[in-house]
């Protein structure tokens, strides 16, 4: 990166900037929005948290129920 560019002007390397990742989370293969670039694709600031709103409970992203 260059001594000038912002974090946004690079591409999000967990999604290649595509906005899209694939999550193997409970054993389907599913593509969901990219929690690194929140699916913009670039790379937000060192301050993002991409675990926070799993965390928080507020992912439009829901895991499935793993009780059985």
């Amino acid at each position: 990166m260059a001594d000038d560019a912002t974090p946004t002007d690079v591409p999000c390397s967990a999604c290649r900037g595509t906005g899209i990742v694939i999550s193997n989370l409970g054993g389907t293969r599913s593509e969901v929005r990219c929690p690194w670039c929140e699916g913009g694709g670039r790379r937000l600031g060192p301050e993002h948290d991409a675990q926070a709103a799993r965390r928080h409970g507020d992912g439009d992203d829901e895991p499935p129920d793993q009780a059985a």
